[in-house]
Order: C-alpha cells, then structure tokens, then sequence
C-alpha cells in the first residue's frame, strides 16, 4: 500500500470512530437529529474524506491482472456480503409489509448476492482464476440494487439535512454501485480507464460503506439484543452487507499475484 493510500485508510478509520462518538453522544436515536454541533461540520469531515479517497484512488489505476488471481480476503467478504444480502431479503420478506418496491428490492438482493457469491468463488478458487459466471448481465442486476436504493430515498423523500443518516445512506448505496460496476468493467470490460474508477471507488466505498457503517450497525446490534431484534433486522442485515462490500473494496487494493483468466 503506497503512503498516500495508507494516510487515506487511516483518515477513513478516524472517521468512522467519530462517526460511533457521535452516534453515541451527539445524536438522538429517535429522531436522528444532531443534538450537539453544527451538522455541517459532520458533512465536511465525511466530504473531505470521501474527495481525498476518490483523489488518491485516482492518483494510480489498478491492474486487472491482480484481480484475476486468488484473494482469498476479497473472496470471504464477497461471501459474507452475498449471505448478508439473502438474509436480509429473507427478513424482509417474512417482517416487512408486502409492497410492490419491497419485493422489488428483494428480488434485486438475491441478483446481488448471486454476483458477489460468484465473485467470491472465483477469488477463492485453488484450481487458478476463472471467469466469474454470470457474465455481465448478472454483475448488472447485481449492482442494479443499490441504484434502487437510491431512487427509493429519494422517491421517499426521508432525507433531511439536518439528519445524517438518511442523507449519506444516498452516498453510501452510490459508492458501492460504482464498486460493483467498476469491478465489473475491470473483470470483463479492461480497459486503461477503468483501473482509475476501481482504486477511486473502492477507497470511497471503503471509508462509506464500512468505516461511516460499521458504529450504526454496532448500535442497530445493541438495540436488537435489548428486545427490538424483529425491528432492526432487516436493517442490521442490510447495514452488514454493505460492511463486507466496504471491506472487499479495501481488499481489492492489496496486491496480489496474477491469474490464469
């Protein structure tokens, strides 16, 4: 990892555990409202972050040829990402009221979870790289989940400035999108261009999709062991999945050894 990727990493975790201080301390659980602070100061941390990720990402592509190879680290969150998401959508089938958008996004979940389990067995193969299977067609439905998500919360119209939370969700869903359709491109579309997009979207979706994640799903966590797990469960699965693609970004940067395509 060069310097300036390891200043970006360590930016990101500070971030995150600011993030968990003022969830903890600063925020109203019931309403989401800052009760401590200025919200634009948190927006301008989380902002500065995800430029300097983007800028750093942008600073050096990314090979396709290290990506074609076993990453057995990429390969376990791919996993968990794609166990996460059916639980997720299999929560929200029994818990969740039976609309059509709801159905949609499950239906969505489980083309995401078939990607990422396919991603993942390809970095984890013993037997050398292959292809994931599904082509591109499946890594499109795949990724396709979280432009719903954001078309949802924007068609819901919760986001408030003044309440972090839904408002960065919008972020955190386009930072994986762009993770997944920059892998995407890179696994079966290489292109020189393409190198750039990957590093920059998987810093960014590191320090969005694990690093703000990870202290509310440690607290959604809490709450369901307090009695409320019916409640957060759905939510808890989701925040999870977005945790393990927050981690296989990260893991994407390592380098590794080139495989047979």
């Amino acid at each position: 990892m060069k310097p300036l990727e390891f200043v970006v990493v360590l930016l990101c975790v500070l971030l995150g555990l600011g993030r968990g201080a003022d969830l903890a301390f600063a925020t109203d659980a019931a309403t989401g409202l800052c009760t401590a602070g200025a919200v634009w100061w948190r927006y301008l941390a989380l902002g500065a972050v995800v430029l300097a990720a983007v800028l750093a990402g942008r600073s050096r592509p990314l090979p396709p040829e290290p990506l074609r190879s076993r990453r057995p680290a990429a390969g376990v969150l791919a996993f968990a990402g794609a166990v996460c998401m059916l639980a997720a959508g299999a929560a929200q089938f029994v818990l969740a009221a039976g609309t059509v958008s709801t159905f949609v996004r499950i239906l969505l979940e489980v083309a995401c979870a078939v990607w990422l389990s396919s991603l993942g067995r390809s970095w984890l193969r013993r037997d050398g790289w292959k292809t994931p299977a599904g082509g591109l067609p499946l890594a499109i439905a795949g990724s396709a989940l979280f432009y719903w998500n954001v078309l949802m919360r924007f068609m819901e119209n919760s986001s408030s400035w003044h309440r972090v939370q839904p408002t960065a969700a919008v972020w955190q869903e386009m930072a994986a999108l762009l993770l997944l359709a920059a892998l995407a491109r890179t696994l079966y579309l290489p292109r020189p261009e393409n190198g750039r997009s990957l590093h920059a979207a998987a810093l960014a979706a590191f320090c969005l999709c694990l690093c703000w994640e990870l202290p509310r799903v440690l607290l959604l966590l809490a709450a369901g062991f307090g009695g409320g797990m019916a409640a957060v469960l759905p939510e808890l699965l989701s925040g999870l999945a977005l945790c393990c693609i927050g981690g296989m970004g990260l893991a994407c940067t390592r380098k590794g050894k080139a495989g047979n395509n």
